[in-house]
């Protein structure tokens, strides 16, 4: 089987789909038959070609044309120029990145979310356009759609009515990067960012949906109680964060709020564990991968009450209205006064991590394949 796979994201984005697929493809590499053929579809830069995946049976195929203009004719036109006359013959198309490009091979897509759709005030308003455009249009032109969540699932097909049957939902899991770090690799990273504990995490890109801002007025009643504490936000600056970015600046003046982009993804295990919590106040999420990283990384969890969160989470973590910034300072407060509450939640958490698994999902993924190929 000869199996092409858009990995255009994992070597553009640094978290989120990209860790997706970064992950996904590493797994698959580990659990496929050893014959299975790959070919790595993207329409990255030549300077960055060196950090695509190489071995025996992997072979690579930059279009030549732009992500713009793939996404402009592919998705946004619809002009049905399939990927086959540019990649050659394969015996499935993944599209990795919510759309799937026409080809003559049976396909699938993974859709991640459905912010666009459900929570169009809180999307960058190019990007919900195109999705809002390409998103149907890959849906109805790929055999199967992988859900990475059943809530996901659910919204997928209430919002698009598209049959329960065409949906498979394939869980997400931590990279093995995430585990306990070493206490010598935990006080190296504290030094090298100049951190003191105790302090609460928030990892993501800066964007409306994240909640900043509900976090931001949690932290300041967890600040008058507890000035000690810190709060260290990760993550780039993203779509419509205008507002946030220069309330965080206003929060740095008053108290220990810290701005850190540029993470490497080797310092992220560290800086996890040795906080209090990750906190997590999302207004909607379609898995909530940063809620698992913490967990394997050995901390404790406080994240919103929205439906994937919920699903991902299980009982390992306190959980919030994402606009309750009351209840999430109680949460924070809580973690800092009681470290044994803490330690029964990592201890949860650890054991919630470890259900899912990156081979796991890579299994379900070559089912997916066998029965699409054998049609």
């Amino acid at each position: 089987m000869r199996i092409a796979l858009d990995y255009t994201p994992a070597i553009n984005q640094i978290a989120g789909v990209g860790r997706y697929t970064r992950s996904l493809f590493a797994a698959l590499l580990n659990c496929a038959p050893e014959d299975t053929e790959w070919l790595l579809w993207h329409t990255s830069r030549v300077e960055e070609e060196a950090r695509l995946p190489t071995g025996e049976y992997v072979s690579h195929s930059r279009l030549p044309v732009s992500a713009r203009w793939s996404n402009l004719l592919w998705h946004r036109v619809g002009v049905p120029i399939s990927i086959e006359r540019l990649i050659g013959n394969v015996s499935l198309v993944h599209g990795t990145d919510f759309v799937v490009p026409p080809s003559r091979s049976p396909s699938i897509v993974t859709v991640h979310d459905l912010s666009y759709a459900l929570m169009p005030h809180l999307a960058f308003p190019r990007l919900r356009s195109y999705l809002e455009r390409a998103v149907p249009r890959s849906i109805d032109r790929a055999d199967r759609v992988v859900a990475v969540s059943e809530t996901t699932k659910r919204d997928l097909c209430e919002y698009y009515e598209i049959s329960p049957n065409r949906v498979d939902v394939v869980h997400h899991a931590a990279d093995p990067l995430f585990s306990p770090p070493d206490y010598s690799d935990i006080m190296a990273m504290l030094a090298q960012l100049g951190l003191r504990r105790p302090y609460f995490i928030i990892v993501g890109t800066v964007e409306p949906r994240k909640n900043h801002l509900t976090l931001l007025r949690a932290f300041e009643r967890v600040h008058a109680e507890h000035p000690e504490a810190s709060l260290v936000v990760v993550g780039r600056e993203g779509w419509l964060a205008g507002d946030i970015m220069r309330a965080l600046a206003q929060a740095a003046e008053k108290m220990p709020v810290v701005y850190l982009q540029g993470i490497r993804d080797s310092l992220l295990p560290a800086l996890y564990a040795a906080s209090t919590a990750l906190v997590y106040p999302s207004r909607y999420e379609g898995f909530g991968l940063p809620v698992l990283e913490a967990m394997a990384s050995g901390t404790a969890v406080i994240a919103s009450n929205t439906p994937a969160i919920v699903e991902v989470a299980g009982d390992a973590a306190l959980l919030a209205a994402p606009e309750d910034d009351e209840t999430l300072a109680r949460a924070m407060t809580r973690l800092i006064e009681h470290p044994e509450e803490r330690d029964e939640l990592l201890e949860r958490g650890t054991a919630r991590a470890a259900q899912f698994s990156w081979d796991r999902a890579a299994n379900r993924h070559l089912e997916i394949y066998q029965e699409i190929a054998d049609g």
